[in-house]
This record gives structure tokens, sequence and C-alpha cells, in this order.
């Protein structure tokens, strides 16, 4: 059994948005992290070509634009990201939005940006 608590792991800046690496194991085909938009603004657009992603939302501070349409998920639904969907995600409020994110086939740099 393990516990990981959010608060002993360090933000990691990347486009747009910052994340901590709650669960990561040797194999890196899986992933867990907490995901932060913050106040105005936007993570990239971008795809992956093997990874899928679900996401699982904390609060209802911001948007999603996949493969053009615009989703806006609230509070405890859950958002599946298939390879080779495009994107991007937007932070309009006046607060950080947070969201819990679990990656599958997980490789280190499947990330496209447009």
């Amino acid at each position: 059994m393990k516990i990981i608590k959010s608060e002993n792991k360090e933000w990691q800046g990347g486009k747009g948005y910052s994340k901590k690496i709650l669960f990561k194991p040797n194999e890196n085909s899986i992933v867990v992290q907490e995901v932060k938009i913050g106040s105005g603004e936007t993570a990239k657009s971008h795809y992956h070509k093997k990874q899928t992603e679900i996401f699982y939302f904390l609060n209802n501070n911001g948007y999603w634009v996949i493969n053009g349409e615009q989703v806006e998920p609230k509070v405890g639904e859950l958002l599946v990201v298939e390879p080779n969907d495009r994107h991007e995600v937007v932070n309009q409020s006046s607060t950080d939005y947070i969201y819990l994110a679990l990656k599958y086939n997980y490789e280190e740099n499947d990330s496209y940006y447009e």
C-alpha cells in the first residue's frame, strides 16, 4: 500500500500549465498527475500518438477544445482523450483550473504541438 500526498510533490511547468506527478511506476506505461491551468492561461493545442488520457475534474474553471469542439466538463465527470485527438485547455476564470490526469500507454516524448 502507498499513500501519496499531493502536498509533498513539486509543481513542474509546462506549456500553459503546471503539473505534479503523483504516481509514475518504473515501467512508465501509466502516470497520474494533478494538473493546474492558471487564471487566464491556455494549455496549447496538442495531441498524442500513443497515449490515452483520462481526466477527472476538481472544479469548473475552464473548458476544452477537442478536435474543434468546445466541451465544459463538470466536477465529478471524466473526460477521455484518445490518441490523435487534438486538444487544448482554456481557463478564463479568476482562479486556477485543477483536475487529475491518468495517462496510459504513456511515453515521455508523445506530445505533438501544433
